[in-house]
């Protein structure tokens, strides 16, 4: 397949230029101008950038999106949340999450890390559906272990779903620290290391967690040995930031739902300054309640800017989209490159918000971008409005369904 006539970004810090990508077998086999071939798509009029990453959700939750609303996030959580959450089974998170990736595919998203239950559904959705993504049990403490039930999850996770068909994988998922002891977070940590496991953590979310545990403390469990996706930490202090140097740790800044839940906003420019490696989640679309990944880059722009228009440029946001989300993820990608995977975005440019088009890179982060396609391992996800590889009415029906069960409300 050749993708032709297309305008191409192929890395945030390159300029925009006409070129076509040759696709054979999941990755991009060549790009030039005037490529040849009898199997061609015409782009005129589009704009082909790496594709987009969301580093933090939790999918499944679009079944309780708009349901607690204007709440701080103990109520939200531990109010509302927690108890509508033993009402799911399998088949609720397989639906609601299929649901949510039809939402992030729609706008651009390849690839994205979960952390919830019933993560198997969470990964066989992502398979059929056709996007990667990195998946883990959510864990919590049993006294000073992990809840031996969880445990068991994860691991049989690992076993079945890692590596699969190229796209998924799988992480251990340590909740938080005031949710999983530090002697629990010492036997995740044994495990990540052991068998090159990836961990996600949710990371000083809220400021009561400071009179909890300290940074140095996690740490010192070695859950940062081998990989760490640290979430959130909006609450750290430039002593604790530039500690954060000596790890192999990269943060998912939520900005969204960390202004919606009252938790405050993450110090993105002193992560940017100590060269910590950022990339931009979206949380759950309980808590945000979009999946709208650009979206989020340009509100942690802005945030940013409202002390100096300086902070965070168009290009660091769009290296936290892409180059960051893609090694924050332990992925290969990221950019558009000959023999790396043939993740892509495709970005309609016919549109009054993309004028002047001398200026498209700006636009992707401070204008209103529309999604023509969305491209994984060479097959598109999303295309022109539609969704081919699943029955998008099916997935509405059921879901619908679902979300009156979760309710209590009678049919």
């Amino acid at each position: 397949m050749i993708l032709k006539n297309a305008l191409v970004l192929k890395d945030w810090n390159s300029s925009v230029e006409k070129l076509d990508i040759e696709i054979e077998e999941k990755k991009i086999k060549k790009i030039s101008k005037n490529l040849t071939g009898e199997n061609y798509i015409d782009l005129s009029g589009k704009l082909i950038i790496p594709g987009l990453i969301n580093t933090h959700t939790h999918v499944a939750m679009s079944i309780f999106r708009g349901i607690a609303e204007d709440l701080s996030f103990d109520d939200w959580l531990f109010k509302n949340i927690l108890p509508l959450e033993e009402k799911l089974d399998k088949d609720i998170v397989y639906f609601s999450s299929l649901l949510s990736m039809m939402e992030m595919a729609k706008n651009g998203i390849v690839a994205f890390c979960d952390m919830y239950m019933y993560e198997y559904s969470v990964a066989k959705a992502a398979y059929d559906f056709g996007i990667k993504a990195l998946v883990s049990r959510g864990l919590v403490s049993e006294g000073n272990k992990i809840e031996p039930s969880r445990l068991s999850e994860a691991i049989k996770l690992f076993e079945k779903w890692n590596n699969v068909d190229d796209r998924i994988y799988v992480a251990l998922g340590p909740h938080a620290p005031y949710t999983c002891s530090i002697e629990a977070l010492k036997e995740v940590g044994k495990l990540s290391k052991n068998m090159n496991i990836p961990v996600t953590i949710h990371l000083f979310e809220n400021a009561w967690e400071r009179e909890r545990y300290s940074l140095k403390d996690i740490l010192e469990t070695n859950i940062a040995d081998f990989h760490l996706l640290a979430v959130h930490c909006i609450h750290l202090n430039e002593r604790e930031i530039e500690e954060l140097k000596n790890y192999n740790v990269y943060i998912s800044h939520n900005p969204t739902s960390n202004l919606k839940l009252g938790n405050g906003i993450a110090p993105l420019t002193k992560f940017i300054e100590n060269n910590i490696p950022v990339a931009l989640g979206t949380d759950g679309p309980a808590s945000n309640n979009s999946l709208d990944i650009l979206f989020e880059a340009r509100l942690a722009s802005l945030l940013q800017k409202k002390n100096d228009p300086k902070n965070v440029t168009t290009n660091q946001a769009l290296k936290m989209l892409t180059e960051n989300g893609y090694k924050a993820l332990k992925l290969d990608g990221g950019i558009i490159k000959e023999n790396l995977p043939a993740d892509l975005t495709i970005i309609e440019l016919n549109t009054p918000s993309y004028f002047p088009l001398e200026n498209i890179k700006h636009h992707l982060i401070h204008s209103k971008t529309t999604v023509y396609a969305t491209m994984v391992n060479g097959k598109f996800i999303y295309i022109s409005g539609k969704f081919p590889t699943i029955d998008e009415k099916e997935v509405y029906k059921q879901f619908s369904i679902f979300y009156k069960k979760v309710l209590g409300i009678e049919n």
